[in-house]
């Protein structure tokens, strides 16, 4: 392999797989102690929900950002069913039921073209909030996508640590280097033996070994190892396949990324990066909590083994595969605007930096976690974004030696929110499918279980990427005021954990869905 690995021994099998078709619930591991806490890490476990598939490529910001906010709030201020209608184990109807309701749905369109908000008045309508001492320091800015103007800010220029923030970036890099449905392809090709062959990673995320009609984490029909066994085993003819090899050379670098603690990788909610993984490393590929194994390459091997009744899996040598080796099957991932709805959706750190490597990829760079940061980094600079104060050294934002400010959060989430009409750019075009990759308030992503209903104004209007590391939090996203106009926020918090933190984020930009502020 060409990934640098540290040099402490993994012990112990990490996966329940058991024929690379069966699979058993894992329990979520406790954090290892001394690491970094993982993204919005929940109260307790529970079993994760896939997001939901994408209907089609995001046509214009006002649509969606409307759309998801008024039907998040039509569906989640009606109260449960079983109590309105009095159903269920322990209710005894006294009155026949009513009659059922018929909604009467509204679409409100979004105002870019009203002056909205005043920095006055949002200073006025923030102060109690953005001062709460639960909030910490923060830093943080508010922009009218309209204008590409900020409204509002404090300390916006100043760099902080972001957390899973980062992934804004990494999004935008991605889809301003490819476009919105290039797909990544996983290669089976002739190995040097007669019987052999060789699996070649090729940066899908998603692969999964789950049955046919299972959805994953990242999908409802994503990659799946049995169609690429299907096709080896028609290519094949009547060779029988009795090895598997297994090549992960297409990234290089150091297993964990500056700023990482030792136990991050293999957590619950980081890796070993390779280019060739079944569902982001997972041990489980249905619990989005469960570790991620310790050999990721070796792990997908294992599975095709499995499917073709082949005896031996190892890896390939430092020289990789052979250029000229006869293809017998290959398989695409999930469109990339797929892949970051998922990645953003589940602040998935691992799929993060398998993007970031692909990226670097594309543009010639060192597929590791330096060139990957190094590649983001020039893809925002190229693209007319103010770089001069941007530091990374990973692209998910596990890394404590991140550093971005919230102006440059606040402009590419301004960007991509950019209205569709006559002063639309290429830039904003191609940024627009990551906004349905930010979680809506109560609703979906990392914010299901935030904006209480019935005590916050922002559930169901929020739609925003969460950030958590130790004593840092973050959330950046957009959301529209009373009067439909439509602002993106970054704001990044430190000092506070994020027991409190959280609430008090929440209400700044509850605060904001509240504003006229005129």
């Amino acid at each position: 392999m060409a990934l640098t690995r540290p040099p402490t021994a993994l012990s112990g099998d990490l996966s329940p797989r058991s024929s690379g078709t069966v699979f058993e619930s894992a329990e979520p591991p406790a954090a290892a102690s001394g690491g970094e806490p993982p993204e919005d890490p929940p109260s307790a476990p529970k079993a994760a929900k896939p997001p939901r598939k994408r209907r089609g490529l995001l046509i214009g910001a006002l649509a969606v950002v409307v759309v998801v906010a008024l039907g998040a709030t039509a569906v989640f201020t009606i109260e449960p069913v079983g109590r309105v209608f009095g159903i269920g184990p322990s209710a005894v109807p006294t009155e026949p039921a009513p009659d059922p309701i018929d909604p009467d749905f509204a679409l409100i369109p979004v105002d870019h073209v009203s002056a909205g908000p005043t920095e006055a008045g949002l200073a006025s309508a923030l102060q109690p909030s953005v001062t709460a001492a639960e909030v910490g320091t923060l830093h943080a800015v508010i922009v009218d996508p309209g204008t590409g103007q900020s409204l509002w800010g404090n300390e916006a220029d100043v760099p902080a640590t972001p957390a899973s923030t980062t992934k804004i970036l990494t999004s935008a890099a991605a889809l301003l280097t490819f476009p919105a449905d290039h797909t990544f392809t996983t290669t089976v090709v002739a190995g040097p033996t007669p019987g052999s062959v060789i699996l070649v990673g090729g940066g899908d995320p998603s692969l999964t070994a789950v049955p046919e009609g299972t959805d994953t984490l990242y999908a409802s029909n994503p990659a799946r190892i049995s169609d690429l066994a299907a096709q080896v085993r028609e290519n094949a003819g009547d060779i029988a396949i009795t090895e598997v090899l297994v090549d992960a050379s297409r990234y290089t670098g150091q297993a964990i990324a500056d700023g990482w603690d030792a136990s991050d990788a293999p957590s619950s909610y980081g890796g070993f990066i390779e280019p060739l993984m079944l569902d982001g490393g997972r041990s489980d590929p249905l619990n989005d909590l469960s570790q991620r194994v310790g050999d990721p390459a070796l792990e997908a091997g294992n599975a095709l083994a499995a499917e073709l009744g082949a005896t031996s899996v190892s890896a390939v040598d430092e020289a990789g595969s052979p250029a000229d080796g006869e293809v017998l099957g290959e398989i695409s991932s999930l469109p990339l605007v797929d892949l970051i709805e998922a990645m953003m959706l589940l602040s998935d750190n691992v799929a993060a930096e398998m993007l970031a490597r692909e990226v670097a990829i594309e543009r010639g760079a060192e597929p590791s976690f330096a060139g990957g940061a190094a590649s983001i980094i020039e893809v925002l600079g190229e693209n007319g974004f103010d770089i001069s104060q941007l530091e990374l050294s990973d692209a998910s934002g596990l890394s404590n030696q991140n550093l971005i400010t919230p102006n440059l959060l606040g402009d590419v989430l301004s960007l991509a929110a950019h209205p569709a009409d006559e002063s639309d750019t290429a830039v904003s075009q191609q940024l627009r499918p990551m906004l349905t990759g930010l979680a809506v308030a109560g609703a979906s992503g990392k914010l299901t279980d935030r904006y209480p209903a019935g005590a916050s104004a922002g559930r169901g209007w929020v739609r925003a990427k969460t950030g958590s590391l130790t004593a840092v939090n973050g959330l950046a996203g957009v959301v529209t005021d009373r009067d439909g106009k439509l602002m993106a926020f970054a704001l990044l918090s430190s000092g506070t954990n994020a027991t409190v933190a959280r609430p008090a984020l929440d209400e700044v930009t509850s605060a904001l869905r509240e504003c006229g502020c005129r």
